[in-house]
Protein backbone atom coordinates (compact mmCIF):
# COMPACT_ATOMS: atom_id res chain seq x y z
CA UNK A 1 0.00 0.00 0.00
CA UNK A 2 1.57 3.22 -1.27
CA UNK A 3 0.18 6.83 -1.68
CA UNK A 4 -0.53 6.30 -5.53
CA UNK A 5 -2.68 3.72 -3.72
CA UNK A 6 -4.56 5.46 -1.34
CA UNK A 7 -5.32 8.62 -3.95
CA UNK A 8 -6.99 5.80 -6.43
CA UNK A 9 -8.95 4.34 -3.10
CA UNK A 10 -10.32 7.86 -2.02
CA UNK A 11 -11.30 8.61 -5.72
CA UNK A 12 -13.20 5.40 -5.88
CA UNK A 13 -14.92 5.97 -2.67
CA UNK A 14 -15.42 9.86 -3.67
CA UNK A 15 -17.27 9.27 -6.66
CA UNK A 16 -18.75 5.74 -5.69
CA UNK A 17 -17.68 4.41 -8.79
CA UNK A 18 -15.18 2.94 -10.64
CA UNK A 19 -15.69 3.99 -14.15
CA UNK A 20 -16.22 8.01 -12.75
CA UNK A 21 -13.08 7.46 -10.36
CA UNK A 22 -10.92 6.41 -13.44
CA UNK A 23 -11.62 9.19 -15.10
CA UNK A 24 -10.86 11.79 -12.70
CA UNK A 25 -7.27 9.89 -12.48
CA UNK A 26 -7.00 9.55 -16.23
CA UNK A 27 -5.97 5.54 -15.90
CA UNK A 28 -8.06 2.43 -17.41
CA UNK A 29 -11.11 1.25 -14.58
CA UNK A 30 -8.92 -2.22 -15.34
CA UNK A 31 -6.45 -1.06 -13.87
CA UNK A 32 -7.97 1.24 -11.15
CA UNK A 33 -9.92 -2.46 -10.53
CA UNK A 34 -6.82 -4.40 -10.17
CA UNK A 35 -5.48 -1.58 -7.88
CA UNK A 36 -8.83 -1.79 -5.34
CA UNK A 37 -8.43 -5.60 -5.45
CA UNK A 38 -5.04 -5.19 -4.72
CA UNK A 39 -5.46 -3.25 -1.40
CA UNK A 40 -8.54 -5.53 -0.41
CA UNK A 41 -5.61 -8.53 -1.06
CA UNK A 42 -3.13 -6.91 1.35
CA UNK A 43 -5.93 -5.37 3.86
CA UNK A 44 -7.63 -8.84 4.06
CA UNK A 45 -10.78 -7.18 4.02
CA UNK A 46 -13.74 -6.00 1.46
CA UNK A 47 -13.68 -2.21 0.33
CA UNK A 48 -16.32 -1.83 -2.04
CA UNK A 49 -19.81 -3.58 -2.66
CA UNK A 50 -19.79 -3.89 -6.71
CA UNK A 51 -23.60 -3.55 -8.67
CA UNK A 52 -24.30 -2.50 -11.41
CA UNK A 53 -24.99 1.21 -10.29
CA UNK A 54 -21.58 1.53 -8.97
CA UNK A 55 -19.94 0.34 -5.98
CA UNK A 56 -21.22 1.02 -2.33
CA UNK A 57 -18.24 1.44 0.62
CA UNK A 58 -18.12 -0.82 3.38
CA UNK A 59 -17.65 0.30 6.61
CA UNK A 60 -13.72 -1.21 6.31
CA UNK A 61 -14.04 1.53 3.37
CA UNK A 62 -15.10 4.47 5.49
CA UNK A 63 -12.41 3.53 8.04
CA UNK A 64 -9.62 3.61 5.72
CA UNK A 65 -11.04 6.54 4.03
CA UNK A 66 -10.68 8.88 7.00
CA UNK A 67 -7.25 7.69 7.98
CA UNK A 68 -6.15 8.29 4.13
CA UNK A 69 -7.63 11.91 3.87
CA UNK A 70 -5.10 12.06 7.13
CA UNK A 71 -2.45 10.87 5.19
CA UNK A 72 -2.74 12.14 2.09
CA UNK A 73 -2.74 15.73 3.70
CA UNK A 74 0.28 14.75 5.56
CA UNK A 75 1.77 13.86 2.67
CA UNK A 76 1.12 16.93 1.32
CA UNK A 77 2.52 18.98 3.93
CA UNK A 78 5.55 16.86 3.70
CA UNK A 79 5.81 17.48 -0.01
CA UNK A 80 5.33 21.62 0.37
CA UNK A 81 7.91 21.55 3.37
CA UNK A 82 10.73 19.81 1.66
CA UNK A 83 10.05 22.18 -1.42
CA UNK A 84 10.27 25.35 1.12
CA UNK A 85 13.65 23.88 2.68
CA UNK A 86 15.37 23.32 -0.29
CA UNK A 87 14.10 27.07 -1.84
CA UNK A 88 13.11 25.62 -4.91
CA UNK A 89 9.59 26.34 -4.57
CA UNK A 90 9.10 30.38 -4.61
CA UNK A 91 5.48 30.43 -5.00
CA UNK A 92 2.76 32.14 -3.03
CA UNK A 93 -0.67 30.85 -3.66
CA UNK A 94 -2.91 33.46 -2.63
CA UNK A 95 -6.56 32.97 -2.51
CA UNK A 96 -8.78 35.41 -1.67
CA UNK A 97 -12.78 35.22 -0.91
CA UNK A 98 -14.66 37.69 -2.92
CA UNK A 99 -15.24 41.07 -2.31
CA UNK A 100 -12.22 41.12 0.48
CA UNK A 101 -9.63 42.87 -1.92
CA UNK A 102 -12.18 45.88 -2.70
CA UNK A 103 -12.31 46.51 1.40
CA UNK A 104 -8.64 46.28 1.98
CA UNK A 105 -7.25 47.95 -1.08
CA UNK A 106 -5.89 45.80 -4.21
CA UNK A 107 -2.54 47.35 -3.14
CA UNK A 108 -2.29 44.50 -0.49
CA UNK A 109 -1.28 42.06 -3.50
CA UNK A 110 0.71 44.49 -5.67
CA UNK A 111 2.60 45.92 -2.84
CA UNK A 112 3.39 42.65 -1.44
CA UNK A 113 4.72 41.44 -5.14
CA UNK A 114 6.98 44.37 -5.64
CA UNK A 115 8.40 44.47 -1.95
CA UNK A 116 8.89 40.78 -2.73
CA UNK A 117 10.32 40.20 -6.24
CA UNK A 118 11.79 36.53 -5.75
CA UNK A 119 8.42 35.24 -4.84
CA UNK A 120 5.83 34.75 -7.90
CA UNK A 121 2.12 34.95 -6.15
CA UNK A 122 -0.52 33.08 -8.07
CA UNK A 123 -3.94 35.15 -6.36
CA UNK A 124 -7.44 33.83 -7.56
CA UNK A 125 -11.25 34.82 -6.25
CA UNK A 126 -13.30 32.58 -4.91
CA UNK A 127 -16.19 31.99 -2.56
CA UNK A 128 -15.40 32.49 1.04
CA UNK A 129 -16.39 28.31 1.78
CA UNK A 130 -14.11 28.03 -0.66
CA UNK A 131 -11.15 29.88 0.39
CA UNK A 132 -11.11 28.16 3.51
CA UNK A 133 -11.05 24.21 1.70
CA UNK A 134 -8.38 25.13 -0.84
CA UNK A 135 -6.37 26.34 2.22
CA UNK A 136 -7.52 23.22 4.71
CA UNK A 137 -6.80 21.41 1.59
CA UNK A 138 -3.40 22.96 0.83
CA UNK A 139 -4.65 23.80 -2.68
CA UNK A 140 -3.69 27.67 -1.23
CA UNK A 141 -0.85 28.58 0.77
CA UNK A 142 -2.23 31.44 2.11
CA UNK A 143 -6.23 33.13 2.52
CA UNK A 144 -8.13 36.39 2.93
CA UNK A 145 -11.33 35.42 4.24
CA UNK A 146 -14.53 36.93 6.23
CA UNK A 147 -15.29 35.13 9.78
CA UNK A 148 -13.08 33.27 11.67
CA UNK A 149 -12.17 29.69 10.59
CA UNK A 150 -13.39 26.27 13.04
CA UNK A 151 -10.26 24.51 12.41
CA UNK A 152 -7.86 23.17 14.57
CA UNK A 153 -5.44 23.05 11.88
CA UNK A 154 -5.54 26.55 11.12
CA UNK A 155 -3.83 29.97 11.74
CA UNK A 156 -5.62 32.66 11.56
CA UNK A 157 -5.11 36.93 11.94
CA UNK A 158 -7.33 39.25 11.71
CA UNK A 159 -5.82 42.56 9.58
CA UNK A 160 -9.35 44.34 9.08
CA UNK A 161 -12.75 45.01 9.80
CA UNK A 162 -16.01 46.60 8.08
CA UNK A 163 -19.49 47.41 8.54
CA UNK A 164 -22.82 46.10 7.09
CA UNK A 165 -25.13 49.02 6.41
CA UNK A 166 -28.46 49.62 4.39
CA UNK A 167 -28.96 51.85 1.19
CA UNK A 168 -32.76 53.06 0.97
CA UNK A 169 -33.83 54.80 -1.94
CA UNK A 170 -35.60 58.38 -1.30
CA UNK A 171 -39.36 57.47 -0.75
CA UNK A 172 -39.23 54.82 1.36
CA UNK A 173 -40.83 54.81 4.96
CA UNK A 174 -37.28 54.21 6.26
CA UNK A 175 -35.53 57.03 4.03
CA UNK A 176 -34.75 59.55 6.76
CA UNK A 177 -34.32 57.02 9.63
CA UNK A 178 -30.30 57.23 11.35
CA UNK A 179 -30.54 53.50 12.22
CA UNK A 180 -32.65 50.91 11.39
CA UNK A 181 -33.33 47.30 13.27
CA UNK A 182 -32.57 43.95 11.31
CA UNK A 183 -36.08 42.80 12.37
CA UNK A 184 -37.80 45.59 10.57
CA UNK A 185 -36.38 44.17 7.58
CA UNK A 186 -39.41 41.50 7.71
CA UNK A 187 -40.82 41.36 4.09
CA UNK A 188 -38.75 44.20 2.90
CA UNK A 189 -37.70 43.64 -0.83
CA UNK A 190 -33.91 43.31 -0.12
CA UNK A 191 -30.73 43.66 -3.17
CA UNK A 192 -27.79 41.89 -2.03
CA UNK A 193 -25.00 40.22 -3.58
CA UNK A 194 -25.40 36.81 -4.15
CA UNK A 195 -24.16 33.57 -2.07
CA UNK A 196 -20.72 33.88 -3.35
CA UNK A 197 -19.75 36.66 -0.77
CA UNK A 198 -19.91 36.29 2.54
CA UNK A 199 -22.21 39.83 3.18
CA UNK A 200 -25.40 37.46 1.75
CA UNK A 201 -24.58 34.71 4.50
CA UNK A 202 -24.12 37.38 7.59
CA UNK A 203 -27.40 38.87 6.76
CA UNK A 204 -29.45 35.82 6.04
CA UNK A 205 -28.32 34.83 9.55
CA UNK A 206 -29.13 38.36 11.08
CA UNK A 207 -32.56 37.55 9.40
CA UNK A 208 -32.97 34.21 10.97
CA UNK A 209 -32.05 35.28 14.56
CA UNK A 210 -35.58 37.30 14.39
CA UNK A 211 -37.46 34.32 12.60
CA UNK A 212 -37.24 34.95 9.20
CA UNK A 213 -36.07 34.77 6.15
CA UNK A 214 -34.84 38.03 3.88
CA UNK A 215 -37.19 38.33 1.27
CA UNK A 216 -34.66 38.89 -1.56
CA UNK A 217 -35.68 40.74 -4.89
CA UNK A 218 -32.58 40.52 -6.56
CA UNK A 219 -28.96 39.50 -6.05
CA UNK A 220 -25.89 40.40 -7.87
CA UNK A 221 -21.89 40.11 -8.61
CA UNK A 222 -21.42 43.21 -9.31
CA UNK A 223 -21.85 46.26 -6.23
CA UNK A 224 -22.25 49.13 -8.60
CA UNK A 225 -25.49 47.28 -10.16
CA UNK A 226 -26.74 46.86 -6.80
CA UNK A 227 -26.69 50.12 -6.52
CA UNK A 228 -28.26 51.20 -9.58
CA UNK A 229 -30.83 48.91 -8.26
CA UNK A 230 -31.49 50.75 -5.22
CA UNK A 231 -31.84 53.56 -7.20
CA UNK A 232 -34.23 51.84 -9.13
CA UNK A 233 -36.13 51.54 -6.08
CA UNK A 234 -35.88 47.84 -6.65
CA UNK A 235 -35.39 46.83 -2.53
CA UNK A 236 -33.54 47.81 0.25
CA UNK A 237 -29.69 47.67 -0.51
CA UNK A 238 -27.65 45.61 1.80
CA UNK A 239 -23.45 46.26 1.44
CA UNK A 240 -20.31 46.92 3.26
CA UNK A 241 -19.28 50.02 4.20
CA UNK A 242 -16.31 50.50 1.76
CA UNK A 243 -18.52 49.33 -1.41
CA UNK A 244 -20.37 52.71 -1.05
CA UNK A 245 -17.24 55.47 -1.41
CA UNK A 246 -17.08 56.11 -5.18
CA UNK A 247 -21.10 56.23 -5.46
CA UNK A 248 -22.99 59.67 -6.05
CA UNK A 249 -25.53 59.31 -3.38
CA UNK A 250 -28.37 60.96 -5.79
CA UNK A 251 -31.69 59.53 -4.87
CA UNK A 252 -30.57 56.81 -2.32
CA UNK A 253 -28.85 57.33 1.45
CA UNK A 254 -26.81 55.01 3.87
CA UNK A 255 -29.03 53.52 6.78
CA UNK A 256 -26.83 52.05 9.74
CA UNK A 257 -28.03 48.72 11.34
CA UNK A 258 -28.42 49.01 14.77
CA UNK A 259 -26.85 45.58 14.67
CA UNK A 260 -23.60 47.15 14.11
CA UNK A 261 -22.76 43.70 12.69
CA UNK A 262 -18.77 43.66 11.64
CA UNK A 263 -17.27 41.91 8.57
CA UNK A 264 -14.19 40.67 9.87
CA UNK A 265 -11.21 39.80 7.66
CA UNK A 266 -9.04 37.50 8.38
CA UNK A 267 -5.14 36.03 7.04
CA UNK A 268 -5.46 32.45 7.15
CA UNK A 269 -2.73 29.69 6.93
CA UNK A 270 -2.31 26.12 7.93
CA UNK A 271 -0.52 26.43 11.49
CA UNK A 272 2.12 23.34 10.35
CA UNK A 273 2.74 25.84 7.41
CA UNK A 274 3.00 29.01 9.31
CA UNK A 275 6.42 29.27 9.28
CA UNK A 276 7.14 28.25 5.35
CA UNK A 277 9.47 31.13 4.36
CA UNK A 278 6.76 32.51 1.63
CA UNK A 279 4.29 33.08 4.71
CA UNK A 280 6.56 34.09 6.57
CA UNK A 281 6.91 37.09 3.67
CA UNK A 282 3.81 38.03 3.59
CA UNK A 283 3.16 38.43 7.49
CA UNK A 284 5.95 40.60 7.67
CA UNK A 285 4.85 42.95 4.53
CA UNK A 286 1.10 42.75 6.49
CA UNK A 287 2.85 43.92 9.69
CA UNK A 288 5.75 46.81 7.89
CA UNK A 289 2.24 48.00 6.26
CA UNK A 290 0.19 47.90 9.60
CA UNK A 291 -2.22 45.20 8.63
CA UNK A 292 -1.00 43.27 11.18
Amino acid sequence: MDIKDLKCFAAVYEERSINRAAGKLFITSQGLGKVIHKLEEELDITLFERSKKGVAPTQGAAFLYEKTREILRLAQETEQGIRQIKRKDQTLRLACARGVLNALSFSLVSGFIAACPHLYVEWAEYSNREVKEKVEEQEADLGIVVGKTPSIHMDEEKIASRSIRLIVYEGHPLYRRETVSAKELMGERIVILNEQFQVFHTFRELCKQYGFEPNVAAKTVDSSFLFQLCQGKVGIGVVIDFSTAHFRMEGVRIVELEEKVSWDIYRICRKSCRNFENIRAFDSYLIENGWL
